[in-house]
């Protein structure tokens, strides 16, 4: 028996939280490598193997063939925004369920609770090295650092790349609102800051973030044990600045990011094949929400994402905002060349990667786990996926529900497109409203969510009623985590 998270040894047992060991761990031979690669704000339509590519001017051959090496998802589902996406695929819950299912106002409560048992903890906790770099989003003091939080090593940002433009903005002073920090960490040992996060750094960052993860594989190629490489791209996330290697000026900034982008990914593949680990890693590469797609007038980035065939942008519950690209790659044992249109989450990585690493016995028992294990469906051993339906929050409201090719609308939240009051806002500043009756969709048949079926499709009502109602019967359960606590209730 053991406790689970940084609960200490009274308060576990007071809380009765424990895990008890189903089999043995398998040695580090049979485990692979886990390197997980995620865009930040990136188009459904923004990669040439789904649509974007030389289409729209930026050729991504590396990530093309990296799609092609594998399983491609066309039904890959993430989180409305950034926190509640790498939430869910740290936790293995709905982000409702830990505080973080948006990101949060500056200075409001925040960061993932320290009680969550993440994914990088699970992994470590059976003998994987675990680091991440890049854009961390889950926190920004200490106890909710990427350290603290089951890396044994991190470097990166802990907010976000927006606020890289604050110092160009009329008033502001490093006084009043300081820049943002770079900073890294290693376990058992707090963050320090390294450098600052500004505007001049923006077109650096994932040069920067892309040689540490080399650096990080060539490190452990001959290590006993396996380790889980967490990369988070900074890109094509507001400001899309491209490095200066990747100026094209026939292109728009836009366009040069996705090359720079796809660059990067190549490297890290490249290092991987270089160290003879290409057939023993898992790749995952994937995006953590759609883009923003309107940018307004005078914004001086160009063009910015393109959702391909979906309706509207982050943060919403359409599927141009929660259907994202997503491939995943291991040599010999998921056969190349295949696509699928099942729902999968990107919170399904949790239990499957435990699985992959002989640790579902580490998997919590003391808390609602939405994850669910893929392992068969992705090695081919059956034509479904576990999962068939998602449900999309956003802060309290449940926005939708999506089971099977229907999806149903609970809240409906547009962008503002040409708003003169707030250009270049996009979701940001749009609306959101609740129906009088709830909008489906067929999205098989109606990807762009253009036609209402609610009037002649009421039958949908009582799937959906169940569904909401298992969710709320979990909740009595296990509460959910208040934004910015350190636990449930329960354990305050």
């Amino acid at each position: 028996m053991r406790t689970i998270g940084r609960l200490s040894r009274e308060w576990a047992a007071a809380a009765g939280l424990v895990l008890s060991f189903a089999g043995a761990a398998a040695g580090a031979a049979d485990r692979p490598n886990i390197v997980f690669m995620l865009a930040d704000n990136l188009g459904y339509g923004d990669i040439g193997a789904y649509g974007g590519g030389d289409v729209r001017g930026a050729p991504t051959p590396r990530i093309d063939s990296l799609a092609a090496e594998g399983l491609r998802f066309t039904n890959f589902n993430v989180e409305a925004e950034c926190t509640p996406t790498r939430s869910a695929l740290l936790t293995g819950r709905m982000p409702i369920r830990s505080g973080t299912s948006r990101v949060p106002l500056p200075g409001l409560p925040q960061g993932m609770a320290p009680w969550e048992y993440t994914l990088a903890e699970l992994l470590h906790d059976a003998g994987y090295s675990t680091a991440m770099y890049g854009k961390w989003h889950l926190g920004d003091v200490p106890g909710r650092m990427p350290n603290d939080q089951g890396f044994d090593e991190w470097w990166g940002f802990a907010r976000s790349s927006a606020e890289t433009v604050d110092e160009l903005q009329p008033g502001w002073s490093a006084q009043l609102s300081p820049l943002e920090k770079i900073e890294q960490g290693r376990r058992g040992e707090p963050s320090v800051k390294v450098g600052e996060y500004g505007y001049s750094m923006r077109p650096l960052m994932d040069e920067a973030i892309t040689k540490r993860s080399v650096e990080y594989i060539k490190a452990h190629a001959k290590d006993a044990q396996p380790f889980f490489l967490y990369v988070a791209f900074s890109l094509p996330h507001s400001p899309p600045i491209p490095n200066p290697r990747f100026h094209d000026p026939g292109r728009s900034d836009y366009q040069n990011v996705l090359v720079e982008i796809d660059h990067n990914t190549g490297v890290i593949l490249d290092a991987l094949k270089a160290v003879g680990l290409e057939k023993d890693t898992i790749v995952v590469w994937a995006s953590d929400n759609g883009p923003q797609t309107h940018q307004g007038p005078g914004f001086p980035y160009g063009p910015a994402g393109d959702t391909g065939p979906f309706r509207n942008e982050f943060p919403s519950a359409w599927e141009g905002a929660i259907r994202t690209v997503g491939m995943i790659r291991w040599p010999g044992h998921i056969a190349a060349g295949r696509v699928t249109n099942e729902i999968v989450s990107i919170v399904d990585f949790y239990r499957t990667f435990a699985n992959v690493a002989a640790a579902l016995n580490r998997v919590p028992t003391d808390r609602a786990i939405d994850s669910m294990d893929q392992t068969d469906f992705l090695l081919g051993k059956q034509p479904k996926s576990n999962r068939e339906s998602v449900m999309y929050f956003y802060g309290p409201d449940l926005l939708a529900i999506k089971w099977r090719n229907y999806k149903v609308h609970l809240v409906d939240r547009e962008p503002s497109r040409g708003d003169v009051r707030s250009p270049g806002q996009g979701m940001i500043t749009g609306t959101q409203v609740t129906p009088t009756y709830p909008m489906v969709f067929n999205i098989t048949n109606d990807p762009k969510e253009l036609w209402n079926i609610a009037a002649s499709s009421i039958w949908i009502g009582d799937v959906m009623t169940r569904i909401q109602v298992a969710y709320a019967r979990s909740v009595r359960q296990f509460p959910n985590v208040e934004p910015g606590a350190d636990g449930p209730k329960a354990l305050q």
